[in-house]
C-alpha cells in the first residue's frame, strides 16, 4: 500500500466556477476561465440534483490526445491510462530571461530522463513573452522519449509559430506524447521529482478532458 502520509499533495489544477441555471429559472454568474465558460443546468432525478454541462474539454486544467490532430490517432478515451501518471521531473526555467529560448541542453541540465513526464516552469506570467522551448528542445524530448509534457508560464513553441499540428503541443500529440495543458501550482513543488497524477475521464471520440492534476511530493 501507498503510504500517504509520506507525501505532500500538491494540487496543479485551476478551480472551474461554472454559470448555473437552477431549475427554479434563476440563474448563477460562473468566472469564465482564460475567456471560455462553463455553463451547468440543474435538474433533479433519482430524488437528487444533478446537472448538464456545456464546456470545451480544452478548458481549464485538461490533458490531450494525438486525436487533436489526427482522425486516425487515439482519442482520450483510448490512450494508455499510464500515459497520465507516473513520476515526474520538475525543470525550473525562472532563470531564464523573457522571451529566450530553452534548448536540449538546458533541458538534461535541468535532469530530463526517457519516460518522464517533463513539468516546465517559470515565473514569468505575461502570456507571449515568456521563455519558450525551441524546435531543437521539442524533437529532443520526442526523441528520447518522454512520457507526457505540461507547462506553466513556459510556451511550447517559438513565437510566431502558428496554431496546429507543426506548432509544439501538435508535435507532441502526434508522436503520441500527451500534452498536459493549463497546469497551475509548479512552485509549490520544491523537490525536482515528483509522483504525478492527470488522469482524464474515459470518454471516447474527444481530444481532451478536464483533469485534477496532483503532484505527490516525498516529505
Amino acid at each position: 500500500m501507498i503510504d500517504l502520509s509520506k507525501y505532500r499533495l500538491i494540487d496543479l489544477s485551476y478551480e472551474l466556477v461554472p454559470g448555473e441555471r437552477l431549475e427554479d429559472g434563476r440563474y448563477l454568474h460562473g468566472e469564465p476561465l482564460f475567456g471560455r465558460s462553463v455553463e451547468v443546468e440543474e435538474f433533479h432525478a433519482y430524488n437528487a440534483r444533478m446537472h448538464f454541462i456545456q464546456a470545451q474539454t480544452h478548458t481549464g486544467t485538461h490533458v490531450e490526445a494525438p486525436y487533436k490532430y489526427a482522425d486516425n490517432k487515439a482519442d482520450i478515451g483510448s490512450m494508455p491510462v499510464e500515459s497520465y501518471i507516473g513520476e515526474a521531473v520538475v525543470c525550473d526555467f525562472s532563470n531564464v530571461a523573457p522571451g529566450n529560448p530553452i534548448g536540449p541542453e538546458e533541458l538534461l541540465r535541468a535532469g530530463v530522463r526517457a519516460k518522464d513526464i517533463v513539468l516546465l516552469r517559470s515565473s514569468y506570467e505575461i502570456h507571449g513573452e515568456e521563455p519558450f522551448l525551441t524546435f531543437e528542445a521539442i524533437e529532443w524530448l520526442i526523441g528520447l522519449p518522454i512520457k507526457a509534457i505540461g507547462m506553466e508560464n513556459v510556451g511550447h513553441s517559438p513565437p510566431g509559430t502558428p496554431f496546429g499540428p507543426k506548432d509544439g503541443d501538435g508535435k507532441f500529440l502526434l508522436a503520441g506524447i500527451p500534452f498536459l495543458d493549463a497546469l497551475t501550482g509548479l512552485d509549490q513543488i520544491t523537490k525536482p521529482r515528483v509522483f504525478l497524477i492527470a488522469l482524464p475521464v474515459r470518454m471516447r471520440r474527444v481530444t481532451a478532458s478536464w483533469t485534477r492534476a496532483i503532484a505527490l511530493e516525498e516529505i
